[in-house]
């Protein structure tokens, strides 16, 4: 509206959101809607008898744990065909906890992975989401 003041400006507050995240949840709308799947909102987490798994520390790693004791979980962008994450933004996309996580559930259940982004990828990343059957895809444009 015109002459109203944006929410969004000025400085930090904890009840603001940064423009970056604000950005990549625009291009995570965009997305889920030219894929026409709904968002993912379910937290998934390893089991204790996963954390426990060679499976677990040789994708993974180190398992990580919330203030709470609770292993960290994941929400995927969508869960409605096979496993989605959208990552939009310019900086290269790498082995982060939560990809792993993600990369994690993927074999075990095998369902394929897909990461929808418009990020560049480091070639040792990709050649190690190759093998374990991620597949990385541009993020899709909306239907005109």
């Amino acid at each position: 509206m015109p002459g109203s003041p944006d929410p969004f400006s000025g400085p930090p507050s904890p009840n603001r959101v940064p423009g970056p995240l604000r950005s990549g949840q625009a291009a995570e709308a965009l997305a889920l809607d030219a894929l026409h799947v709904a968002k993912n909102t379910e937290v998934w987490r390893p089991s204790e008898q996963q954390i426990g798994s060679a499976a677990f520390r040789a994708i993974v790693g180190d398992p990580r744990y919330t203030g709470r004791g609770l292993a960290k979980g994941t929400v995927l962008d969508s869960t409605e065909v096979g496993l989605a994450e959208i990552k939009s933004g310019a900086s290269a996309l790498d082995s982060t906890y939560q990809l792993r996580l993600q990369t994690y559930r993927s074999v075990i259940e095998k369902q394929p992975l897909t990461i929808y982004t418009n990020r560049p990828i480091p070639t040792p990343f990709r050649r190690w989401l190759d093998p374990k059957g991620v597949r990385v895809k541009p993020l899709p444009e909306p239907e005109p």
